[in-house]
């Protein structure tokens, strides 16, 4: 086997249909034949490190990569093969080698030329789209390539957070592209959820994920201040599968309102009830009326829980450095939504609530900060601010430490 000093420009095939007694010098010296080959490593059995038929060979550019390619792939069957040779590029190469970026908060009404204008400055771009909804309106993001990876952090470097364009009063977010295998990877999570989900729900019990919720009506929370009316107006109600994983701990199904906290992430608490809407009528989760315990209500981070509940990946700040997000984008995930906030101060965690039963954001999330004064310079800039044809609400979250126990 070769050893090279790789670069961010080498190129990595795979080869199919190797016969098992070649070495890896004997490839190197086959494929030298057509184009430039810094190394050969054959993909061996782990139990018994036999060749698996397959090796990857690294070119030292995309170049002499497509020589091997045009050369061997489909066109020579080697002595002791059954089929051609197959040289492809490896999973993730020509994503790893478009550098691709990503970027967000753009204003809705930017055009391509004044991106190009601004991304220009770092390196020559291949390609520019900025995404946009079926009205063919901006949805305030869009995607660049650069010719070379040097260029592409060089933007990154220079643009995000630092930059704001013209009409608007956040700063860019600039970033590496996903993938397609952490695109799948997402979706495959996703299709989990939704399956573990489903494979826990009686239909005869819990209708409302086969069909409409029968009742619309939905109770004041403990007297905790939920208010229905207002600006926001009313907010969806709970249905019960919802409330099923509220009493199994889970932390993504808990509904929030305005002023406060409709549901709980914490697992079933004894004296604690939950009062839900069921086609039966009013039903609670678990025993008599009663204020929330002290220990739950000081301690915000949701814990495990003995019923079946995993620990909540949302780590909460100090009191008043925690905020409540609405009509966020329907395709912002977490890591989006924490970039979109992160110029304000350091964010400790941020979480897009997902609906169990469809996979669909809900458009509404959490943002914990270190300190208050990251919380207020956010709602300062981002309340208001339209993103994803809609205007972002931005407020504290409610302390449950503040609120009275009726």
């Amino acid at each position: 086997m070769a050893e090279t000093n790789k670069t961010d420009e080498c190129v990595k095939l795979f080869v199919g249909q190797v016969p098992k007694h070649m070495s890896e010098s004997q490839l190197i010296a086959m494929f030298k034949e057509f184009a430039l080959v810094d190394e050969v490593n054959i993909i061996k059995d782990k139990a018994t490190r036999s060749s698996r038929g397959c090796c990857f060979v690294i070119c030292p550019n995309r170049e002499e990569a497509d020589k091997a390619v045009e050369a061997f792939h489909n066109k020579r069957t080697l002595t002791g093969a059954s089929s051609p040779l197959q040289v492809k590029y490896a999973d993730g190469e020509l994503e790893r080698l478009e550098h691709k970026l990503f970027i967000g908060m753009l204003p809705k009404n930017v055009s391509e030329g004044e991106v190009s204008a601004l991304f220009s400055q770092y390196g020559t771009l291949k390609d520019l789209q900025i995404l946009r909804g079926s009205q063919q309106t901006s949805k305030g993001c869009a995607f660049v390539k650069y010719e070379t990876k040097d260029q592409a952090v060089a933007a990154i470097e220079g643009l995000n957070g630092k930059h704001k364009m013209e009409g608007s009063t956040v700063p860019l977010v600039v970033k590496w592209a996903d993938t397609e295998k952490e695109r799948q990877a997402r979706k495959a999570q996703k299709a989990q959820s939704i399956a573990s989900t489903l494979a826990n729900v009686d239909p005869t019990q819990h209708p409302s994920l086969f069909g409409a919720l029968p009742m619309g009506y939905m109770s004041p929370y403990n007297g905790y201040g939920y208010q229905a009316g207002g600006t926001y107006g009313l907010m969806p109600p709970y249905s019960p599968n919802q409330a099923n994983a509220l009493q199994r701990g889970s932390p993504r199904n808990f509904a929030v309102s305005p002023t406060g906290y409709m549901g709980s992430p914490y697992p079933a608490v004894p004296r604690l009830q939950y009062p839900f809407a069921y086609p039966g009528g009013m039903r609670p989760l678990s025993g008599p009326s009663s204020p929330i315990p002290p220990e739950v209500a000081n301690n915000h981070t949701a814990t495990s829980s003995t019923a079946g509940g995993s620990a909540a990946d949302h780590i909460e700040g100090p009191p008043g450095a925690n905020l409540f997000i609405y009509h966020i984008p329907q395709e912002f995930g977490d890591e989006e939504l924490a970039n979109a906030f992160q110029s304000f101060g350091r964010v400790l965690s941020s979480k897009v609530f997902i609906d169990k039963a469809t996979g669909v954001s809900k458009c509404f999330g959490f943002v914990s900060y270190d300190s208050p004064a990251a919380a207020q310079s956010a709602i300062n800039t981002m309340n208001g601010y339209q993103l994803g044809g809609k205007k972002l609400k931005v407020q504290l979250k409610r302390d449950n430490k503040q609120n009275k126990a009726y």
